[in-house]
């Protein structure tokens, strides 16, 4: 009996112990994890090589005009390009669009090896990435057709060059440009 009042009263000095709260635990809290994610861009811009203004352009002409498109942005994308044939004529320093005069005397020499057109359109068939930087040329050179009558004398021809571009990847031609499909030849994305 002499043996268990010491160890009675341990026990209840432990348990008193533990009632005051005096006990530690150990702890660690790690400090939080930051995730960045940074979009991809598309960016592009229009090239044209070795084309100058032309001053007396003749029907049955063919005139060097070459057109491709640069791609600057971080994504690989789809590239498409439309060209508009406007006639008109200069006020001093200011084109005037005289619509009444036909365009289908202009003939654009197009890559077709490279492109397809399709509604307005022309498609690069490859997708264009970074590491790719450029399309091939699009268009090549532009002819005046004989056709061209004398109310064409002193006009002026400017054909307008637009591209666009969309994300290769996720079919984002469909909401970009409103399409169900791409023209058949074109490279169709495959996720890597």
């Amino acid at each position: 009996m002499k043996k268990l009042v010491p160890v009675g009263i341990l026990l209840f000095s432990l348990a008193a112990l533990l009632a005051a709260g005096t006990w530690t635990w150990f702890n660690f809290k790690a400090d939080p994890a930051v995730n960045s994610f940074t979009a991809g861009t598309v960016e592009i811009e229009i090239n044209e090589h070795g084309f100058q203004d032309i001053e007396n352009w003749n029907p049955g002409d063919n005139t060097v005009k070459q057109v491709s498109v640069k791609i600057l942005g971080s994504k690989c994308a789809y590239v498409r390009v439309s060209l508009t044939p406007v006639w008109g004529h200069m006020d001093g320093e200011i084109f005037v669009a005289e619509p009444s005069l036909p365009v289908d005397n202009v003939v654009f020499n197009w890559n077709q090896a490279g492109w397809v057109y399709d509604s307005g359109w022309y498609y690069c068939k490859d997708i264009l990435c970074p590491e790719h930087e450029e399309t091939s040329l699009l268009l090549e050179s532009v002819s005046l057709l004989h056709a061209a009558g004398s109310e064409y004398q002193g006009k002026v021809l400017r054909i307008v060059v637009s591209a666009e571009a969309v994300q290769a990847s996720h079919e984002a031609f469909k909401d970009a440009w409103g399409l169900t499909s791409l023209p058949a030849s074109v490279e169709q994305w495959v996720a890597p």
